[in-house]
């Protein structure tokens, strides 16, 4: 059952990365949206649904498998690296690396961050 439910969700995932990804490219925003709005918020929310699920633990739960499927959907890792190499293609390599160092740096730390504020506020220590 948890792999099922971790494949739709994964499935959900993706297509909602590539529909605000999408609409972000009709707008010109790409690929900033990318990096801001799809990897730095999806790891910021992973960090948030882990810590919760550990301070109330039901870590195994069905709503957190549902989570990190969605989760791991909205934030792959093939898309992000993807998005860097064609921009270095174009040679437009200031961009690729700025991107690269946002999303490198700044995921786990974002996921730190959210885990910290759930465990601070429900008091699940540091």
């Amino acid at each position: 059952m948890d792999l099922v439910l971790l494949s739709v969700s994964g499935g959900v995932g993706c297509a909602l990365r590539a529909t605000v990804r999408d609409a972000a490219r009709r707008r010109g925003h790409e690929p900033w949206t990318t990096v801001c709005v799809i990897n730095l918020l999806g790891s910021a929310a992973i960090g948030i649904v882990l810590a919760a699920a550990r301070v109330h633990g039901d870590g195994s739960s069905h709503a957190v498998t549902a989570a990190v499927g969605l989760l791991a959907g909205w934030t792959t890792y093939s898309a992000f690296a993807m998005d860097v190499v064609q921009l270095w293609w174009r040679g437009d390599r200031a961009r690729a690396a700025a991107i690269w160092m946002a999303t490198m740096l700044g995921c786990p730390m974002l996921a730190w961050v959210g885990a910290w504020a759930v465990r601070a506020a429900i008091g699940g220590g540091s």
